[in-house]
């Protein structure tokens, strides 16, 4: 698997993104839970992220502001980890939120990560986001995130590639 696979189960209101990095486990997860790790991959292509807060536990907080370069942030995130598990599973529960990290969303999204080694040096990560409704799948789908995540994984696994 080279790129972005993308399930779509709208059943579920789940969409879920798959994709085999060229990195061991323990370099994918440090680039998924250290500020530096984020700012340097997470968002679009042509975005860049900025880190407030990234408290890796349970009840933790993940706060961040992206937007394109040379910006101020746009657009901001609030998320609270529910399950943490070192080098296997990130969950947590994302939100809109402003500046200050207080949470403006009352339709927030259950996202799973997991990080799965194979092969000497490779890592599949599995990421699983589910909707509270229909209709924020379907916004968030007209809004591009298929694209937004594909873009994001490429950055990934660049900045992966260069590490190497």
């Amino acid at each position: 698997m080279s790129g972005l696979l993308v399930h779509k189960d709208l059943d579920r209101r789940e969409l879920t993104f798959e994709r085999e990095l060229p990195a061991t486990v323990e370099r994918v997860w440090r680039s998924w839970t250290t500020v530096a790790g984020l700012e340097a991959w997470w968002g679009p292509a042509g975005w860049v992220t900025t880190v407030r807060a990234l408290e890796v536990h349970p009840g933790g907080l993940w706060h961040f502001g992206m937007g394109p370069a040379a910006r101020m942030p746009e657009v901001w995130i609030r998320s609270v980890y529910s399950e943490v598990v070192p080098h296997a599973l990130l969950s947590y529960v994302e939100a809109f939120s402003d500046e200050s990290g207080a949470d403006l969303d009352p339709e927030a999204n259950a996202v799973t990560v997991e990080f799965i080694g194979f092969d000497e040096g490779r890592t599949r990560l599995v990421m699983r986001t589910r909707f509270a409704s229909d209709e924020r799948l379907a916004r968030v789908i007209r809004m591009g995130v298929v694209t937004g995540w594909t873009g994001a994984f490429d950055r990934l696994a660049e900045r992966l590639e260069e590490q190497a």
